[in-house]
């Protein structure tokens, strides 16, 4: 592939506005996503069929979907135990039994969801869930603990579950579904995500790679980037990462990473809920700070002790490539490359580039796009090598 088809490909896919689809990409919809063109192209341009390629923010797990895809050998970190569990869900293909099984499950759902006379075991209070929302995924949660017998069906059907839960508090819908019509709604989403599944796993077929070797292509850890080359996972790797692709959280950039915004508006913790995994911690766990001057510092020093770990763990000759937006480029773009070779790192640019790539963030949501094009509506990637030691 030469240069300028690669530039010219990377090009394209920036410029693309298409909503997320394909694959598992659908199967939940997290926080400041971002486009599987975008990682699937810089993965393809700069790493070869079983290299190590590194995401230390993997988030939803878009760069290990892409990736696994490709036949590479993926490694994704996140602390937030929501992204984790969705990673894991959408890159774990799944057998012809438990399709049947997980069908017949939504296919049970979607009846005693709709009968009044239905009482699940009570559920913890969750704030500002509406109760619609809250009785079908009770009803559902105790029919997966009931009628599928294993730890991945029950894994796949709290996420169909988180996929009907953002259905149902879409904030485009001011008046929200009734329990019937979400019950109904529940075994039509279900065939949507098995067939995402599907299609994942055939792509990973066409790379090469048997549905039973497709886990093994991906390591995913529930912690922060920082201390990353103590972790003993990687120490019994063979190799090391080429490749660093992610996309950190952005400074001083509000995203809730840890919440649904009901209508738009109030924050509820159901994903935690659903997903049964653990949660307790403030928006600034999850971005690495708050939006004041304080919580910027605090960003900046995440950013660096993450890095600084990265470098201790990636190939000597790697690449780090990320997509990052900001409050203020113009206070916080130096800053950040600052940060960046506080931690070990220069910048590099590929012969074939002359410029940054720049692209406007698409598909917006819609009291997102009252205030126009300020600067988080951008965002830019972004190339570093380690500095060599001279």
């Amino acid at each position: 592939m030469s240069g300028l088809t690669s530039f010219d490909r990377l090009k394209s896919a920036f410029a693309s506005a298409k909503c997320t689809s394909g694959s598992t990409h659908n199967f939940y919809l997290y926080p400041a996503r971002f486009s599987p063109e975008i990682a699937r192209a810089v993965i393809d341009t700069f790493s070869a069929q079983g290299d190590w390629v590194l995401d230390p923010f993997m988030g939803g797990g878009t760069a290990i979907i892409e990736g696994v895809a490709l036949s590479r050998r993926m490694i994704g970190v996140d602390l937030n135990a929501l992204a984790h569990f969705v990673a894991g869900v959408r890159t774990r293909p799944l057998s012809v039994r438990d399709q049947a099984m997980i069908r017949a499950w939504a296919a049970r759902v979607s009846m005693a969801g709709s009968e009044s006379a239905h009482k699940p075991e009570p559920a913890p209070h969750i704030r500002n869930l509406p109760r619609a929302v809250k009785n079908v995924v009770s009803v559902a949660l105790d029919h997966a603990e009931t009628l599928l017998e294993f730890p991945r069906q029950r894994a796949f059907a709290r996420c169909a579950l988180l996929r009907l839960g953002q259905w149902g508090l879409d904030c485009r819908d001011h008046n929200g579904p009734s329990r019937r019509k979400l019950a109904r709604k529940l075994p039509d989403l279900t065939d949507e995500l098995l067939a995402g599944l599907e299609e994942f796993a055939n792509l990973c077929g066409k790379a090469g790679l048997r549905r039973n070797e497709i886990v093994g292509r991906r390591l995913l850890l529930c912690r922060t980037a920082a201390g990353l080359q103590s972790d003993p996972s990687l120490r019994e790797l063979h190799g090391r990462p080429k490749l660093i692709f992610t996309s950190p959280p952005y400074p001083r950039v509000h995203v809730l990473y840890h919440r649904w915004q009901v209508r738009g508006r109030r924050e509820t913790p159901a994903p935690y809920w659903i997903a049964q995994v653990p949660d307790g911690y403030y928006a600034s766990h999850y971005t690495g700070g708050s939006r004041t001057p304080t919580g910027e510092r605090g960003y900046f020093s995440m950013i660096r002790s993450a890095f600084s770990s990265v470098r201790e763990v990636m190939a000597p000759d790697g690449l780090v490539v990320q997509l990052v937006g900001f409050a203020d480029v113009r206070s916080q773009l130096p800053r950040y490359l600052a940060t960046m070779s506080e931690a070990g790192f220069e910048p590099w640019r590929p012969l074939w580039s002359r410029e940054r790539l720049w692209r406007a963030v698409p598909n917006r949501k819609w009291y997102a796009k009252l205030k126009g094009a300020v600067d988080p509506s951008s965002e830019v990637l972004l190339f570093h090598r380690p500095r060599r030691v001279r």
